[in-house]
Order: structure tokens, then sequence, then C-alpha cells
């Protein structure tokens, strides 16, 4: 792995949580949830097209959130400016690289929370952060309560 490209993604860097906690390292993190997305017999695109379904269904995000497919609340904050892709590709700002989501499976109660951003990231990249990232959204967890199967 490109050590400048780990380097960048380490707390302070480019975000002030950090892609990566201290001491993880890249590669591992994206071996590991590949193993965790091919044993749940998902893709990552798929798990990116279901969270790019929900923020797209939800219009500008709201905290008190709004309720879709009468089981998903989904809601979030809005930021000024946006985050840059680690590896430089999505042009100078991940696409709602200014938001943080939360989904709340209403039948459950389980809640995901994730950036914006982590479509891009998850589809590009198959990169969900670090595990010891404030902004990780673990595959299963994703799974589990988008009901992506």
């Amino acid at each position: 792995m490109d050590k400048e490209l780990e380097d960048s993604m380490m707390p302070g860097m480019l975000s002030s949580g950090g892609f990566l906690g201290r001491n993880e390292k890249l590669e591992d993190v994206l071996r590991e949830d590949d193993k965790t997305v091919k044993k749940l017999g998902l893709t990552h695109e798929k798990i990116a097209d279901r969270i790019a379904y929900l923020i797209d269904a939800i219009g500008y995000p709201r905290r008190e959130g709004k309720l879709i497919d009468g089981k998903y609340l989904v809601g979030g904050i809005v930021f000024r400016g946006g985050q840059k892709c680690p590896w430089g590709d999505a042009g100078f700002m991940m696409p709602n690289s200014n938001v943080d989501l939360y989904v709340q499976n209403q039948e459950t109660g389980e809640r995901l929370d994730f950036p914006g951003g982590i479509v891009h990231l998850i589809r590009e990249h198959h990169f969900y952060e670090g595990k010891k990232s404030p902004y990780r959204v673990d595959p299963e967890l994703a799974a589990r309560v988008l009901n992506i199967k």
C-alpha cells in the first residue's frame, strides 16, 4: 500500500477524526472488510447503492428525519464545506461529503450513522473507514440495519 496515502488517512491530516485510527494499516482494513462483505454474500456496490438510495430518498437531510419505505427513519445534518477523497479521484469534494447521516430501522431499533461521502469510498475503494475511525461504517451492521440481502 502507498505509505503516503495511508499517512494522509491518519487523524488530523485530511480530516480531524481520520479515515484510519492510529496504528491501523489500510491494507489490513481493506482485506478484512472485503472478507466480511463476501461472507455476507454481498458486494460493496450493493451496500453503496442501498446507502445512496436512502440519501437520495430523503432529499435535504434534517435532524428529525424522514420515514422512507415505511421502515427507515433517515436524517442528518449538513455542514459547510466537504471532504476530499484520500485517493484524490472524486473531483474537489466527494459527493454528499458535507453531511452526517443516520438510518434507524424502525422494526429493529438499530441505527447506522455515517458520513455522506461513505458511498463514494465504499463504491470506488471498497473502504468503510478504519475500525478505529469515528466515521466507520461496519459492513455487517449496514447489511443488518438496511436489510441488504
